[in-house]
């Protein structure tokens, strides 16, 4: 059957400008239906054209952007058949005998196992999928269970082992669960699970699709004391006629070569498929408390403290916390000297049941039920809500059940999400004004010192001038409809910042400090809940039309316990004070700081026995994320700070930075950038097969040797 084809259409990511694509007429995009298909397509490349293959368009990098062919594993528009596959052909099929006889000994304790035995990353089950499979879909399917009759738990339960019928899960996840599987682990994505490696470590073997049509079937040696798979069955099976015949495909069995291949911003060609290392599903309990940066930043280099260990509730937990983020206000209070901060953990916990049901909580809102046994667009069941359903808040009446959406969920999904926020706090200078100074709210006493503090300092008059323009803002927005989130906020921070006259400025200033101490309060609020792992994990709003659009995002590795990682955040906070007072720019997102193990991946960013990831995240509509992010992004490649910038994210690293990174240099001239562009000139025969080099790996240097 022909490719799918598409000539000079644009090609955009999810979290672009709408009207602003990234590329404005890409010259071909491709929509592979098969192995078959990338093979032909990576044999019949003109020596003019370059290939590059995408997901689901979720990365803010132009890691994926293509100098000419654009191969799309799952059309973000959904139009054309993913690449979507649960594959059985290699698993079991082709699986080294002894694998399935190791496995098949080996009972996996069960998801609702008494309470006293319950483990932290329990059992091993390789599943095999093709890289178009979205996270969302994936975490739905291992939650459902494997009972298909061609798979391995389907095999192991006919030798008496029903143990592998299911439940399983990821041992990590991203916040999202949007992107591609291969798209997220091969970019470094992870979450905040700082004594586990990234998604990228779970991968067992992977299946590449090289310039010219060779295709490799690369896997790590020994993953359990043996092979796991057998070469034999793999070149019966790969060296079929349809895949270009026994010379057209070669094994490599090699440590070196998959750490190379896994994080490689496709340059080494097009993954196929991987296997991933399955673990059985269990539930977590998640706490949030709200604090500030500046109560616990001195703590944070200490990797066996309280802040990574510490958990605040009633009972001692089973197992040890896992899981640390801090998410940082960027706009201060108390006057320019704190920033509010909300600290995330998570551990296991036994079934977290909805009361009176073996069903664990937040499965039916975050997955539901199959309602297509197989879509065709997907190649894989479609569920109910995986991918479509707003993150999973827990009902404090009612255990087990989720609340509806918040205010500022909905807003997201129709924009005009300020309202509550702004209504409050007007409110409350409205009442300051009336009882001339005397009446200062909860809000206010917050944001300035105590007593009313910069609010009392502020002239009367000038805080009746910005309560009557928030009051005319408020009545402009809800008479306009819906507007994007970012729309919105430049309007009120233009309305607050921009006046020319200092008194007004100044209640301006304070009014938006108020805003957004507000918003962030509500938003990083304490709370304890306990649900099934995806839906604690993925904290994305698939509703969110507005909120995550036109986003603007970088995200630095740091050594945890290096002081410049303290100094780096210290300065960007820095940076938001001089432009909210001097210029009337403000950023509008978060600066969130989470950590995890050191990956194995050559060009991992986790090179650290515990690495700190920066995130800072903005809405480009507002006048000031930009300027914070570009001083962000010029800070990380400092030698000063030497942070190493995210693959997924904006990246704007040069040749000479990720050299120094990942060594390259005379200083250390066999260093991991070394060894990969060694591994790199394997496959493309010393550079001569230059099909998947783009304007992005020439610019940071992920070219042979």
């Amino acid at each position: 059957m022909p490719i799918d084809e598409v000539d000079g259409q644009a090609w955009t990511r999810k979290h672009d400008h709408p009207s602003l694509p990234t590329v404005t007429s890409a010259p071909r995009t491709l929509y592979p239906k098969l192995l078959e298909d990338l093979i032909q397509i990576c044999a019949a490349r003109t020596p003019s054209e370059r290939i590059h293959a995408a997901g689901s368009h979720w990365a803010l990098s132009k890691a994926a952007v293509s100098d000419s062919v654009f191969v799309e594993t799952h059309d973000p528009n959904n139009l054309h058949q993913a690449m979507g596959r649960t594959l059985y052909d290699v698993v079991p099929d082709c699986l080294n005998p002894k694998v399935i006889d190791t496995l098949a000994a080996v009972t996996v304790p069960a998801f609702d196992a008494d309470p006293e035995h319950v483990g932290e990353n329990q059992g091993f089950y390789p599943i095999h999928v093709e890289t178009g499979k979205r996270v969302y879909q994936l975490y739905a399917e291992l939650d459902h269970g494997d009972d298909d009759p061609r798979s391995l738990a389907t095999l192991l339960s006919k030798r008496g082992n029903t143990s592998y019928l299911g439940p399983w899960a990821f041992q990590t996840l991203g916040g999202a669960g949007g992107q591609t599987v291969f798209g997220a682990l091969a970019t470094g994505t992870h979450g905040g699970d700082f004594r586990m490696p990234p998604i990228a470590d779970a991968v067992l073997a992977l299946h590449l699709v090289a310039d010219g049509g060779k295709h490799y079937w690369i896997e790590s040696q020994g993953v359990l004391d043996f092979d796991l798979t057998d070469d034999t069955l793999l070149r019966k099976f790969y060296g079929q006629a349809r895949f270009g015949g026994p010379r057209n495909f070669e094994i490599i069995r090699s440590h070196e070569m998959l750490k190379a291949v896994l994080i490689s911003a496709g340059r080494f060609g097009i993954v196929y498929s991987f296997i991933i290392a399955a673990v059985r599903q269990y539930s977590l309990h998640q706490e949030r408390r709200l604090t500030t940066w500046q109560a616990i930043k001195s703590e944070i280099a200490n990797t066996k403290g309280a802040l990574y260990t510490g958990q605040d509730q009633p009972q001692t937990p089973l197992l040890p916390n896992r899981f640390l983020q801090v998410a940082i206000c960027v706009t201060p209070h108390a006057n320019f000297t704190r920033n509010l901060a909300g600290v995330t953990k998570r551990w296991n916990v036994p079934l977290a049941a909805i009361p009176g049901t073996n069903e664990p909580a937040g499965r039916p809102e975050r997955c539901g039920k199959i309602v297509v046994a197989f879509d065709p667009l997907i190649q894989a069941p479609r569920f109910e809500f995986a991918g479509n359903s707003f993150v999973y808040t827990p009902d404090p009446a009612k255990p087990g059940m989720a609340i509806a959406p918040s205010f500022l969920e909905h807003a997201c999904s129709n924009a005009n999400f300020l309202d509550g926020v702004i209504e409050a706090v007007h409110q409350e200078v409205t009442e300051f004004i009336e009882s001339k100074g005397v009446t200062v709210g909860a809000i206010g006493a917050a944001v300035t010192a105590a007593g009313g503090g910069a609010l009392v300092a502020c002239a009367l008059a000038a805080l009746v001038v910005v309560a009557l323009a928030l009051a005319l803002l408020l009545a402009a927005l809800r008479a306009a409809g819906q507007s994007r989130f970012g729309q919105v906020m430049n309007d009120v921070r233009s309305t607050l910042l921009s006046s020319s006259d200092p008194g007004v400025r100044l209640a301006g200033l304070v009014v938006w400090q108020m805003i957004v101490f507000k918003a962030f309060s509500d938003q990083q609020s304490p709370s304890d809940f306990e649900a099934i792992s995806y839906a604690v994990m993925d904290g994305h709003d698939y509703f969110d039309q507005s909120c995550n659009v036109n986003v603007d995002s970088i995200e630095v590795f740091f050594d945890a316990t290096d002081p410049m990682l303290i100094a780096y955040v210290d300065a960007l906070l820095a940076f938001e004070i001089t432009q909210e007072v001097q210029l009337g720019r403000a950023f509008v997102g978060y600066i969130s700081l989470r950590f995890t193990g050191p990956t194995r991946a050559l060009l991992g960013q986790q090179r650290f026995p515990t690495s700190c990831a920066v995130e800072v995240a903005g809405l480009r509509d507002v006048d000031g994320v930009t300027q914070l992010i570009d001083f962000a992004i010029a800070s990380a490649l400092n030698r000063n700070y030497q942070g190493i910038l995210h693959w997924g994210q904006r990246n704007e690293s040069l040749r000479f930075h990720i050299e120094e990174r990942f060594g390259a240099t005379p200083a250390d001239p066999i260093g991991d950038l070394q060894r990969w562009r060694q591994a790199l000139n394997q496959i493309t025969e010393d550079g001569t097969l230059d099909g998947f080099s783009s304007a992005f790996t020439r610019r940071t240097g992920l070219e042979g040797v």
